[in-house]
């Protein structure tokens, strides 16, 4: 039997992240190191995910928040670049006897792709003063609920009747590591 998780795109290409200073990233890369040393040594197969982010707004981006995402055209956009995974996810799960997706694999703190950890605030408007900038970011706060691409995606599977579980890379470790 195929074993097979669907990935947050981040998880294999850093490079659609947004920019900041990769020492704050250290943890997260930890973890997707040994995902993927646990991927390849119990052959897992792997299905990257759009980053609806990047594909939304490219790399010169500044970095988002939960609140920014959270309209009626970037959940519709979501909806639009999950389709064809979804449609996979089906065939998958229709064949149950040759394959078995483990999960979805969040990035924790993602505005788009966390699952129990996103970023939220009153992140809108112009910075044209110091002043502004930081009462701005003095709103900023992480919480514990999915980011809009993740909502949208736990959504749809409901909405097929798709059992598949959205989890942490650690968790998604744990799940890999008991096989």
């Amino acid at each position: 039997m195929k074993r097979i998780i669907f990935v947050s795109h981040c998880i294999l290409n850093t490079a659609s992240k947004v920019e900041q200073d990769e020492a704050g990233l250290e943890g997260e890369y930890r973890e997707r190191r040994r995902l993927m040393e646990l991927v390849l040594e119990k052959d897992v197969q792997i299905v990257q995910l759009p980053c609806p982010e990047f594909q939304i707004m490219g790399s010169r981006r500044w970095g988002h928040v939960r609140d920014q995402f959270d309209n009626p055209f970037f959940r519709s956009r979501c909806r639009e670049m999950l389709e064809p995974f979804l449609l996979e996810m089906e065939e998958y799960c229709s064949r149950s006897d040759r394959f078995r997706i483990l999960g979805v694999v969040s990035v924790e703190g993602s505005p788009s792709c966390g699952h129990g950890l996103t970023c939220r605030g009153d992140w809108r408007g112009e910075v044209e003063t110091e002043d502004r900038f930081r009462e701005i970011r003095g709103d900023l706060k992480m919480t514990e609920e999915p980011g809009v691409f993740i909502e949208v995606l736990e959504d749809e599977l409901r909405s097929r009747a798709l059992d598949i579980p959205v989890l942490s890379m650690d968790s998604m470790c744990k799940v890999i590591s008991g096989l």
